[in-house]
Protein backbone atom coordinates (compact mmCIF):
# COMPACT_ATOMS: atom_id res chain seq x y z
CA UNK A 1 0.00 0.00 0.00
CA UNK A 2 1.26 3.47 -1.04
CA UNK A 3 0.58 6.35 1.02
CA UNK A 4 -0.39 9.86 -0.28
CA UNK A 5 2.14 11.71 -2.16
CA UNK A 6 2.68 15.05 -2.64
CA UNK A 7 2.12 17.07 -6.03
CA UNK A 8 4.93 18.52 -7.81
CA UNK A 9 4.29 21.81 -7.70
CA UNK A 10 2.40 24.19 -5.27
CA UNK A 11 -0.85 26.62 -5.39
CA UNK A 12 -1.81 26.22 -9.17
CA UNK A 13 -0.39 23.26 -10.35
CA UNK A 14 -1.10 21.33 -6.56
CA UNK A 15 -4.57 20.22 -8.05
CA UNK A 16 -3.37 19.26 -11.47
CA UNK A 17 -1.29 16.80 -9.60
CA UNK A 18 -4.37 16.22 -6.78
CA UNK A 19 -4.95 12.59 -8.15
CA UNK A 20 -1.42 11.28 -7.49
CA UNK A 21 -2.88 10.21 -4.52
CA UNK A 22 -3.09 7.15 -2.13
CA UNK A 23 -3.84 3.88 -3.11
CA UNK A 24 -4.44 0.39 -1.71
CA UNK A 25 -4.16 -3.11 -2.77
CA UNK A 26 -5.57 -6.71 -1.64
CA UNK A 27 -2.30 -8.68 -0.38
CA UNK A 28 0.03 -9.45 -3.17
CA UNK A 29 -1.29 -6.64 -5.34
CA UNK A 30 -0.25 -3.28 -5.54
CA UNK A 31 -1.97 -0.79 -8.18
CA UNK A 32 -0.11 1.74 -9.36
CA UNK A 33 -0.90 5.56 -8.30
CA UNK A 34 -3.56 7.21 -10.04
CA UNK A 35 -2.96 9.45 -13.26
CA UNK A 36 -3.22 12.88 -13.21
CA UNK A 37 -6.85 14.83 -13.33
CA UNK A 38 -7.86 18.30 -14.01
CA UNK A 39 -8.73 20.66 -10.85
CA UNK A 40 -11.64 21.17 -9.95
CA UNK A 41 -12.82 24.97 -11.23
CA UNK A 42 -14.04 25.75 -7.38
CA UNK A 43 -12.02 24.55 -4.72
CA UNK A 44 -11.23 27.32 -1.61
CA UNK A 45 -7.57 28.21 -0.73
CA UNK A 46 -8.23 26.44 2.98
CA UNK A 47 -8.95 23.14 0.63
CA UNK A 48 -6.00 23.11 -0.75
CA UNK A 49 -3.51 24.07 2.41
CA UNK A 50 -5.13 21.08 4.55
CA UNK A 51 -4.77 19.27 1.21
CA UNK A 52 -0.90 19.66 1.14
CA UNK A 53 -0.56 19.63 4.80
CA UNK A 54 -2.05 15.74 5.09
CA UNK A 55 0.12 14.58 1.64
CA UNK A 56 2.93 16.26 3.93
CA UNK A 57 1.79 14.21 6.79
CA UNK A 58 1.55 10.92 5.12
CA UNK A 59 5.24 11.68 3.43
CA UNK A 60 6.79 12.83 7.28
CA UNK A 61 5.51 9.17 8.34
CA UNK A 62 7.75 7.43 5.68
CA UNK A 63 10.48 9.62 5.63
CA UNK A 64 10.77 8.18 9.68
CA UNK A 65 9.62 4.94 8.00
CA UNK A 66 7.33 4.19 10.93
CA UNK A 67 3.72 2.37 10.44
CA UNK A 68 1.45 4.55 9.32
CA UNK A 69 -0.72 6.28 11.60
CA UNK A 70 -4.25 5.73 9.71
CA UNK A 71 -6.18 7.28 12.40
CA UNK A 72 -4.30 10.79 12.33
CA UNK A 73 -4.42 10.31 8.36
CA UNK A 74 -8.03 9.77 8.63
CA UNK A 75 -8.47 13.10 10.43
CA UNK A 76 -6.03 15.09 8.32
CA UNK A 77 -8.34 13.68 5.25
CA UNK A 78 -11.68 15.24 6.84
CA UNK A 79 -10.48 18.19 7.12
CA UNK A 80 -9.62 18.46 3.73
CA UNK A 81 -12.97 17.50 2.78
CA UNK A 82 -14.89 19.72 5.89
CA UNK A 83 -13.23 22.79 4.14
CA UNK A 84 -13.91 21.34 0.25
CA UNK A 85 -15.23 18.59 -2.03
CA UNK A 86 -12.42 17.42 -3.50
CA UNK A 87 -12.69 13.51 -5.07
CA UNK A 88 -8.96 12.69 -4.27
CA UNK A 89 -8.95 13.88 -1.07
CA UNK A 90 -12.18 11.03 -0.73
CA UNK A 91 -10.29 8.46 -2.46
CA UNK A 92 -7.57 8.98 0.15
CA UNK A 93 -10.11 8.96 2.78
CA UNK A 94 -11.73 6.03 1.84
CA UNK A 95 -7.38 4.42 1.53
CA UNK A 96 -6.83 5.68 5.52
CA UNK A 97 -10.40 3.73 6.49
CA UNK A 98 -9.02 0.43 4.65
CA UNK A 99 -6.29 0.39 6.08
CA UNK A 100 -8.18 0.20 9.07
CA UNK A 101 -9.91 -2.73 8.00
CA UNK A 102 -13.15 -0.25 7.87
CA UNK A 103 -13.95 -1.70 4.38
CA UNK A 104 -17.94 -0.57 4.58
CA UNK A 105 -16.72 2.89 5.15
CA UNK A 106 -13.67 2.72 2.60
CA UNK A 107 -16.19 1.06 -0.17
CA UNK A 108 -18.75 4.32 0.34
CA UNK A 109 -15.67 6.91 0.08
CA UNK A 110 -14.54 5.26 -3.41
CA UNK A 111 -17.86 5.48 -4.34
CA UNK A 112 -18.17 8.79 -3.50
CA UNK A 113 -15.15 9.73 -5.07
CA UNK A 114 -16.03 7.75 -8.42
CA UNK A 115 -19.25 9.72 -8.03
CA UNK A 116 -17.54 13.28 -8.39
CA UNK A 117 -14.67 12.37 -10.84
CA UNK A 118 -15.50 9.09 -12.80
CA UNK A 119 -12.05 9.55 -14.41
CA UNK A 120 -10.60 8.74 -11.21
CA UNK A 121 -9.59 5.24 -12.08
CA UNK A 122 -7.84 4.38 -9.24
CA UNK A 123 -11.00 4.60 -6.76
CA UNK A 124 -12.53 2.22 -9.12
CA UNK A 125 -9.62 -0.11 -8.54
CA UNK A 126 -9.94 -0.08 -5.00
CA UNK A 127 -13.05 -0.34 -4.81
CA UNK A 128 -12.41 -3.59 -6.51
CA UNK A 129 -10.29 -4.40 -4.04
CA UNK A 130 -12.84 -4.00 -1.54
CA UNK A 131 -15.48 -5.88 -3.00
CA UNK A 132 -12.95 -8.44 -3.02
CA UNK A 133 -12.08 -8.47 0.33
CA UNK A 134 -15.54 -8.04 1.27
CA UNK A 135 -16.13 -11.46 -0.66
CA UNK A 136 -17.67 -10.28 -3.51
CA UNK A 137 -15.64 -11.30 -6.13
CA UNK A 138 -18.44 -10.81 -8.90
CA UNK A 139 -18.76 -7.16 -7.82
CA UNK A 140 -15.47 -6.94 -8.17
CA UNK A 141 -15.09 -8.46 -11.44
CA UNK A 142 -17.79 -6.21 -12.52
CA UNK A 143 -15.61 -2.78 -11.47
CA UNK A 144 -12.61 -4.54 -13.24
CA UNK A 145 -14.23 -5.37 -16.48
CA UNK A 146 -15.90 -1.83 -16.21
CA UNK A 147 -12.54 -0.20 -16.37
CA UNK A 148 -10.86 -2.48 -19.00
CA UNK A 149 -13.69 -1.30 -21.37
CA UNK A 150 -13.73 2.69 -20.42
CA UNK A 151 -9.98 2.43 -20.62
CA UNK A 152 -8.64 0.48 -23.04
CA UNK A 153 -5.04 1.58 -21.65
CA UNK A 154 -5.38 -0.28 -18.44
CA UNK A 155 -3.05 -3.06 -16.75
CA UNK A 156 -4.29 -2.79 -13.07
CA UNK A 157 -8.19 -3.88 -13.64
CA UNK A 158 -6.66 -6.70 -16.15
CA UNK A 159 -4.17 -8.02 -13.40
CA UNK A 160 -6.88 -8.01 -10.75
CA UNK A 161 -9.25 -9.85 -12.99
CA UNK A 162 -7.00 -12.24 -14.39
CA UNK A 163 -6.45 -13.06 -10.49
CA UNK A 164 -10.18 -13.50 -9.86
CA UNK A 165 -10.29 -15.49 -13.19
CA UNK A 166 -7.63 -17.99 -12.04
CA UNK A 167 -9.64 -18.17 -8.76
CA UNK A 168 -12.30 -19.10 -10.52
CA UNK A 169 -10.52 -22.33 -12.78
CA UNK A 170 -11.27 -20.10 -15.63
CA UNK A 171 -7.54 -20.34 -16.38
CA UNK A 172 -7.48 -19.36 -20.52
CA UNK A 173 -8.65 -15.99 -19.67
CA UNK A 174 -6.90 -15.73 -17.04
CA UNK A 175 -4.05 -16.47 -19.04
CA UNK A 176 -5.15 -13.94 -21.72
CA UNK A 177 -5.82 -10.90 -19.24
CA UNK A 178 -2.39 -11.56 -17.63
CA UNK A 179 -1.06 -11.21 -21.03
CA UNK A 180 -2.56 -7.96 -22.42
CA UNK A 181 -1.97 -6.27 -18.41
CA UNK A 182 1.61 -7.02 -19.72
CA UNK A 183 1.59 -5.54 -22.72
CA UNK A 184 0.40 -2.33 -21.06
CA UNK A 185 3.27 -3.13 -18.14
CA UNK A 186 5.41 -5.29 -18.51
CA UNK A 187 6.70 -4.70 -15.16
CA UNK A 188 3.35 -5.77 -13.27
CA UNK A 189 4.62 -8.40 -11.11
CA UNK A 190 0.91 -9.60 -10.29
CA UNK A 191 0.21 -10.61 -14.04
CA UNK A 192 3.34 -12.11 -14.18
CA UNK A 193 2.09 -14.40 -10.62
CA UNK A 194 -0.87 -15.24 -12.87
CA UNK A 195 1.16 -16.40 -15.77
CA UNK A 196 3.26 -18.26 -13.51
CA UNK A 197 0.13 -20.17 -11.49
CA UNK A 198 -0.99 -20.89 -14.71
CA UNK A 199 1.83 -22.20 -15.71
CA UNK A 200 2.37 -24.06 -12.62
CA UNK A 201 -1.19 -25.65 -12.97
CA UNK A 202 -0.61 -26.65 -16.75
CA UNK A 203 2.77 -28.32 -15.05
CA UNK A 204 5.04 -25.88 -16.91
CA UNK A 205 7.39 -26.08 -14.29
CA UNK A 206 10.35 -24.57 -15.92
CA UNK A 207 7.96 -21.56 -17.23
CA UNK A 208 6.73 -21.20 -13.33
CA UNK A 209 9.81 -20.89 -12.02
CA UNK A 210 11.47 -18.24 -14.39
CA UNK A 211 8.53 -15.87 -14.28
CA UNK A 212 8.38 -15.80 -10.36
CA UNK A 213 11.52 -15.16 -10.08
CA UNK A 214 11.44 -12.12 -12.57
CA UNK A 215 8.45 -10.94 -10.42
CA UNK A 216 10.19 -11.47 -7.34
CA UNK A 217 12.94 -8.70 -8.62
CA UNK A 218 10.16 -6.54 -9.23
CA UNK A 219 8.36 -6.95 -6.43
CA UNK A 220 10.55 -8.61 -3.26
CA UNK A 221 7.62 -8.50 -0.79
CA UNK A 222 5.12 -10.38 -2.41
CA UNK A 223 4.79 -14.12 -0.44
CA UNK A 224 3.36 -15.59 -2.85
CA UNK A 225 6.05 -15.74 -5.47
CA UNK A 226 8.98 -17.51 -3.16
CA UNK A 227 5.64 -20.07 -2.10
CA UNK A 228 5.57 -20.47 -6.60
CA UNK A 229 9.08 -21.17 -6.63
CA UNK A 230 9.29 -23.16 -3.64
CA UNK A 231 6.12 -25.32 -4.76
CA UNK A 232 8.21 -25.95 -7.91
CA UNK A 233 11.36 -27.00 -6.25
CA UNK A 234 9.79 -29.06 -4.85
CA UNK A 235 7.77 -30.51 -7.59
CA UNK A 236 11.16 -31.03 -9.38
CA UNK A 237 13.13 -32.94 -6.44
CA UNK A 238 14.70 -29.81 -4.70
CA UNK A 239 13.70 -30.63 -1.48
CA UNK A 240 16.09 -28.03 0.20
CA UNK A 241 15.54 -25.09 -2.08
CA UNK A 242 11.80 -25.86 -1.74
CA UNK A 243 12.32 -25.29 1.92
CA UNK A 244 14.07 -22.15 1.73
CA UNK A 245 11.81 -20.12 -0.47
CA UNK A 246 8.52 -21.60 1.67
CA UNK A 247 10.30 -20.38 4.30
CA UNK A 248 11.26 -17.14 3.06
CA UNK A 249 7.45 -16.57 1.99
CA UNK A 250 6.95 -16.74 5.79
CA UNK A 251 9.77 -14.14 6.52
CA UNK A 252 7.96 -12.06 4.47
CA UNK A 253 4.31 -12.74 6.20
CA UNK A 254 4.01 -15.31 8.71
CA UNK A 255 0.53 -16.32 8.18
CA UNK A 256 1.06 -16.75 4.63
CA UNK A 257 -1.31 -20.41 4.53
CA UNK A 258 -0.08 -22.04 1.03
CA UNK A 259 3.67 -21.86 2.49
CA UNK A 260 2.63 -23.52 5.81
CA UNK A 261 0.17 -25.99 3.65
CA UNK A 262 3.07 -27.10 1.44
CA UNK A 263 5.39 -27.58 4.18
CA UNK A 264 2.58 -29.34 5.97
CA UNK A 265 2.58 -31.76 3.07
CA UNK A 266 6.56 -32.10 2.78
CA UNK A 267 6.56 -32.93 6.48
CA UNK A 268 4.24 -35.81 6.30
CA UNK A 269 5.83 -36.75 3.12
CA UNK A 270 8.98 -36.94 5.02
CA UNK A 271 7.46 -38.58 8.46
CA UNK A 272 9.03 -35.43 9.76
CA UNK A 273 6.65 -35.93 12.78
CA UNK A 274 7.96 -32.51 14.52
CA UNK A 275 7.80 -30.72 11.99
CA UNK A 276 4.26 -31.63 11.09
CA UNK A 277 3.11 -31.15 14.72
CA UNK A 278 4.90 -27.27 14.56
CA UNK A 279 2.97 -26.34 11.03
CA UNK A 280 -0.10 -27.85 11.78
CA UNK A 281 -0.11 -25.77 14.98
CA UNK A 282 0.89 -22.95 12.88
CA UNK A 283 -2.22 -23.59 10.59
CA UNK A 284 -4.87 -24.21 13.11
CA UNK A 285 -3.88 -20.69 14.98
CA UNK A 286 -4.93 -19.52 11.87
CA UNK A 287 -7.84 -21.91 10.98
CA UNK A 288 -8.71 -23.91 13.53
CA UNK A 289 -12.17 -25.06 12.39
CA UNK A 290 -9.41 -27.02 10.20
CA UNK A 291 -10.37 -31.04 10.93
CA UNK A 292 -7.82 -32.23 8.53
CA UNK A 293 -5.41 -30.07 10.09
CA UNK A 294 -6.44 -31.08 13.47
CA UNK A 295 -6.13 -34.82 12.45
CA UNK A 296 -3.03 -34.30 11.13
CA UNK A 297 -1.92 -32.85 14.76
CA UNK A 298 -3.41 -35.41 16.38
CA UNK A 299 -1.24 -37.99 14.31
CA UNK A 300 1.99 -36.09 14.52
CA UNK A 301 1.25 -36.31 18.58
CA UNK A 302 1.63 -39.77 18.38
CA UNK A 303 3.87 -40.38 17.10
CA UNK A 304 5.96 -37.88 19.13
CA UNK A 305 4.72 -40.33 22.08
CA UNK A 306 1.95 -37.58 23.49
CA UNK A 307 -0.94 -40.08 23.48
CA UNK A 308 -3.91 -37.65 25.93
CA UNK A 309 -2.91 -34.86 23.35
CA UNK A 310 -3.03 -36.66 20.27
CA UNK A 311 -6.79 -37.66 21.62
CA UNK A 312 -7.26 -34.37 22.35
CA UNK A 313 -6.81 -33.38 19.09
CA UNK A 314 -8.69 -36.44 16.97
CA UNK A 315 -11.80 -35.43 19.75
CA UNK A 316 -11.23 -32.24 18.30
CA UNK A 317 -11.12 -33.47 14.43
CA UNK A 318 -14.40 -34.98 15.21
CA UNK A 319 -16.18 -32.58 16.33
CA UNK A 320 -15.10 -30.28 13.54
CA UNK A 321 -15.56 -32.89 10.68
CA UNK A 322 -19.16 -33.37 12.32
CA UNK A 323 -17.95 -36.88 12.82
CA UNK A 324 -17.77 -37.42 8.40
CA UNK A 325 -13.85 -37.81 9.17
CA UNK A 326 -13.42 -41.91 9.27
CA UNK A 327 -9.59 -41.29 9.56
CA UNK A 328 -10.37 -39.59 13.21
CA UNK A 329 -11.35 -43.06 14.17
CA UNK A 330 -8.60 -44.94 13.17
CA UNK A 331 -6.19 -42.62 14.10
CA UNK A 332 -7.58 -43.20 17.53
CA UNK A 333 -7.50 -46.78 17.66
CA UNK A 334 -3.89 -46.65 16.97
CA UNK A 335 -3.68 -44.84 19.94
CA UNK A 336 -5.09 -46.87 21.80
CA UNK A 337 -3.64 -49.51 20.87
CA UNK A 338 0.26 -48.52 20.29
CA UNK A 339 0.83 -46.16 23.04
CA UNK A 340 -1.77 -46.93 25.98
CA UNK A 341 -2.22 -50.69 25.27
CA UNK A 342 -5.85 -50.39 25.50
CA UNK A 343 -7.04 -52.78 23.33
CA UNK A 344 -11.11 -52.30 23.94
CA UNK A 345 -11.22 -48.99 23.20
CA UNK A 346 -8.73 -49.12 20.28
CA UNK A 347 -11.48 -52.14 18.72
CA UNK A 348 -14.09 -49.96 19.02
CA UNK A 349 -12.59 -47.11 17.54
CA UNK A 350 -11.39 -49.45 14.31
CA UNK A 351 -14.79 -51.02 14.10
CA UNK A 352 -16.23 -46.89 13.87
CA UNK A 353 -13.69 -46.72 11.24
CA UNK A 354 -14.56 -49.88 9.25
CA UNK A 355 -18.27 -48.93 9.08
CA UNK A 356 -17.61 -45.26 8.42
CA UNK A 357 -14.76 -45.71 5.60
CA UNK A 358 -16.82 -47.40 3.37
CA UNK A 359 -15.96 -50.98 2.00
CA UNK A 360 -13.64 -52.97 4.17
CA UNK A 361 -10.12 -52.84 3.43
CA UNK A 362 -8.11 -56.06 1.66
CA UNK A 363 -6.79 -58.88 4.12
CA UNK A 364 -3.01 -58.08 5.38
CA UNK A 365 -4.25 -54.26 5.38
CA UNK A 366 -2.76 -52.27 8.41
CA UNK A 367 -6.19 -51.89 9.62
CA UNK A 368 -7.20 -55.40 9.67
CA UNK A 369 -3.88 -56.47 11.39
CA UNK A 370 -4.28 -54.04 13.78
CA UNK A 371 -7.83 -54.95 14.68
CA UNK A 372 -6.74 -58.96 14.94
CA UNK A 373 -3.59 -58.25 17.16
CA UNK A 374 -5.97 -56.35 19.28
CA UNK A 375 -8.65 -59.37 19.40
CA UNK A 376 -5.95 -61.57 20.13
CA UNK A 377 -5.27 -59.60 23.20
CA UNK A 378 -8.16 -59.35 24.27
CA UNK A 379 -9.50 -62.64 23.90
CA UNK A 380 -6.20 -63.67 26.09
CA UNK A 381 -7.00 -61.29 28.42
CA UNK A 382 -10.28 -62.14 28.70
CA UNK A 383 -8.85 -65.93 29.37
CA UNK A 384 -6.14 -64.68 32.03
CA UNK A 385 -9.15 -63.40 34.27
CA UNK A 386 -11.58 -66.21 33.67
CA UNK A 387 -8.51 -68.49 35.00
CA UNK A 388 -8.22 -66.24 37.44
CA UNK A 389 -11.90 -65.95 38.39
CA UNK A 390 -12.14 -69.99 38.27
CA UNK A 391 -8.99 -69.61 40.88
CA UNK A 392 -11.01 -67.29 43.40
CA UNK A 393 -14.01 -69.75 43.44
CA UNK A 394 -12.11 -72.88 43.96
CA UNK A 395 -9.93 -71.28 46.55
CA UNK A 396 -13.68 -70.32 48.30
CA UNK A 397 -14.94 -73.68 47.48
CA UNK A 398 -12.24 -75.58 50.10
CA UNK A 399 -13.34 -75.66 53.73
CA UNK A 400 -11.30 -73.76 55.86
CA UNK A 401 -9.00 -76.46 58.17
CA UNK A 402 -11.00 -77.68 61.73
CA UNK A 403 -10.60 -75.37 64.74
CA UNK A 404 -7.88 -77.16 66.95
CA UNK A 405 -6.12 -79.59 64.44
CA UNK A 406 -2.82 -79.93 64.33
CA UNK A 407 -0.60 -78.11 62.02
CA UNK A 408 0.52 -80.35 58.71
CA UNK A 409 3.76 -81.85 59.06
CA UNK A 410 7.19 -80.81 57.77
CA UNK A 411 8.82 -82.41 55.11
CA UNK A 412 11.86 -84.12 56.38
CA UNK A 413 14.84 -82.22 57.55
CA UNK A 414 13.21 -79.39 57.98
CA UNK A 415 13.12 -77.27 61.54
CA UNK A 416 10.47 -75.78 62.98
Amino acid sequence: MTTPMRPPALAALLLAALAGCATSAPPAARPTAAPGAEAPETVSARALRLFEEAVRAGEEQRKLKVPADWPYLERKWRAVLAAGEIAEARHNLGVALEAQGRLGEARTEYERALQAKPSLRQSAVNLGVVLEKQGDARGAADVYRALVRDHPEDSVARERLAALYLAAGQVDDAWRLAREALVRDPRSAGAQKVIALVALSRKDLDLAKLVAMRAAKLDGEDPDLPWIAGVVLARQGDDAGAAAQLRKALSLREDHLPARYALLAAAIEKGAWGGVAEESRAILALEPGNANVELAHGVALRHLGKAEESLAALDRAERLAGGKLPEVHLARGVVHARLKGECEPALEALAAYLRTAGPVPAEGAAVTRLQRECATIVEENRKAAEAARQMQEEAKSKPPPAEGSAPPASPPGSSR
